[in-house]
């Protein structure tokens, strides 16, 4: 069994706390996994990443994961590093777990042949790559951030030149984020976020959101495309709680308005320790609590 390292405690700004109706507050824990960039591949170690050993770290946590009484489960995207036959051994490894799997998009998962690029969304079995799931006065909010970028679509694609021709844009004009291995939500998208957000905040929900990109910090060669939109969307639904994500494998924490942002360490960064994390939602605090590798941080008041 893992040792538990370290509990996180968000705690959750009387703002927050003020959309959500006292029939919602039904005391009771939400409790939940999470697992950030596997990110598989039959591949020998290169510059810190140990891609073969991620089979063998993601058997163990899940083994631990199923001894805790979750709602589900989320992988915050890169299931595999590159090449689609790497996806039947992880998804292997996903059939123990006991607890619902959700699963976000990640840049990596498109690291595949340009005929397979299509068919990733239904060997994962998906519709598409967002959506959002409700349960005890909570709403999660899965983003595709994958959905504008420069790996996703085969070349010839309408949609490869549109978002190369976007990138190409922004890199000209200097923009900092523009960097080819993180994403975009599309217009469609962000308008679809703010009506969950709007919908949980008439229901006296609050919302978990979770994506593969980064938005917070700002600056961070990491980030989504178009992280201020994100951001500035959350700030006007205080009842937007987490905000999850991996991608930059480093991990790491920002706090804006009522809002935490968590960036979890990428599970492929270490050759035998692991890194992954429950979350348990509470009435007035949130609590992460990271195994492994997964860094201890401040308490958040």
């Amino acid at each position: 069994m893992w040792t538990r390292r370290q509990f996180l405690n968000l705690s959750l700004s009387a703002a927050g706390m003020s959309t959500v109706s006292a029939a919602n507050n039904r005391g009771a824990p939400y409790k939940f996994g999470v697992i950030a960039d596997p990110q598989y591949a039959d591949a020998p170690p290169l510059m810190g990443r140990y891609y073969r050993e991620s089979l063998r770290k993601l058997s163990a946590c899940i083994d631990e994961l199923n001894q805790h009484d979750l709602e589900f489960t989320v992988t915050l995207g890169d299931l595999i590093d590159r090449d689609f036959s790497s996806f039947d051994p992880v998804l292997e490894c996903y059939e123990k777990l006991k607890s619902e799997h959700r699963l976000v998009l990640g840049n990596h998962d498109f690291s595949v042949a340009d005929g397979d690029k299509g068919k990733v969304l239904k060997k994962l079995g998906l519709e598409r790559g967002y959506d959002s799931y409700r349960g005890s006065g909570w709403r999660t909010v899965i983003l595709d951030g994958t959905e504008v970028s420069t790996y996703r679509y085969a070349k010839g694609d309408e949609w490869d030149a549109q978002c190369k021709e976007m990138f190409g844009a922004q890199k000209q004009a200097g923009a900092s984020w523009a960097r080819p291995y993180s994403g975009a939500l599309h217009e469609t998208q962000l308008k679809w976020l703010e009506s969950e957000l709007k919908a949980a905040d008439e229901a006296g929900e609050r919302v978990i959101v979770c994506n593969h990109f980064p938005v917070l910090p700002a600056e961070n060669p990491h980030n989504l495309w178009n992280a201020d939109a994100v951001v500035e969307m959350i700030r006007r639904y205080p009842n937007a709680a987490l905000y999850l994500n991996g991608h930059n494998h480093a991990g790491n924490y920002a706090h804006d308005k009522h809002c935490h942002y968590v960036n979890l360490k990428g599970m492929v960064e270490t050759e035998t320790d692991s890194a992954f994390a429950v979350v348990t939602c509470y009435d007035d605090h949130i609590t992460v609590e990271g195994f492994g590798s997964e860094p201890n941080r401040p308490d958040l008041r």
